[in-house]
């Protein structure tokens, strides 16, 4: 990089550029070797970032959000990029009123009164009258968890379904605690015990299992999602498909002192 790549992608002045530059040669003067060929500095063999981590999945993920487009070219800091393919999913509605109301109605701890439509009624939204706590995503969609009203239990319900929120109210009962959302949960995997041992080596490396065990620490108001999503729901007795890596060991409640975030 040089300078006017600082100033093009942050904006700065020249000047500026270049006491930035001399400032990151005082804090890392291993990091940057200055080619005059080039006119532009460039990394070193040793280099080893100081601001940044060295975490692979963050980089993926970044490479991943600039395939999508998901954000605009200069909130990434990753300059040449190789190819990157993914998967298309089918975009799940959500409508950004519905959004904000739910979100304004959280930040004031009110209830809504919305239209909803489920599967059980998906001929005409039905009212309901529900205190929106927390959004969760499965990850294939988005979930608003909140306490309903009409049924008197906490309940996830698809962001995309509520038609409308049609106005925001005073909760009509007190709001009890949402005890599965509060409770953690590890789900503990391991390599598909019907595999030769060099096979499930190759699996626990990839899950970075230590002693043939990885664990996933979720929600308990989450634990159907990640069982579904990960094909946990091995019923026993019931043959393992040879195409299932990972299986379900044991489920284990994280005690309170730990499980706070």
């Amino acid at each position: 990089m040089n300078r006017s790549d600082l100033t093009s992608f942050f904006r700065i002045s020249v000047p500026q550029a270049s006491l930035d530059l001399a400032k990151y040669s005082d804090l890392a003067p291993e990091n940057l070797v200055y080619d005059r060929t080039l006119k532009s500095y460039v990394a070193s063999k040793g280099f080893q970032p100081i601001f940044a981590n060295k975490d692979g999945g963050q980089y993926l993920s970044e490479l991943q959000w600039k395939e999508l487009g998901s954000g605009r070219e200069n909130e990434s800091f990753i300059g040449w990029a190789p190819p990157v393919a993914n998967l298309p999913f089918p975009t799940r509605k959500i409508n950004s009123d519905v959004l904000i109301a739910l979100i304004r109605a959280m930040q004031k701890k009110q209830a809504v009164v919305v239209d909803y439509r489920s599967m059980e009624n998906f001929e005409e939204p039905t009212t309901r009258i529900l205190f929106p706590s927390s959004f969760a995503n499965d990850g294939f969609r988005w979930h608003l968890r909140a306490y309903c009203f009409n049924s008197l239990k906490f309940k996830d319900f698809v962001l995309g379904r509520i038609d409308v929120v049609v106005t925001e109210i005073a909760p009509p009962l007190p709001v009890p605690e949402d005890k599965e959302w509060n409770t953690f949960v590890d789900v503990v995997i391991g390599p598909n015990p019907y595999y030769p041992e060099k096979k499930k080596m190759v699996i626990e490396h990839d899950y970075q299992m230590h002693n043939g065990e990885a664990r996933l620490r979720t929600r308990l108001a989450q634990l159907y999602y990640l069982k579904r999503r990960l094909n946990l729901n091995h019923q026993e007795h019931h043959s393992i498909d040879e195409n299932q890596q990972i299986v379900l060991l044991r489920e284990e409640i994280v005690e309170p002192p730990d499980a706070v975030l």
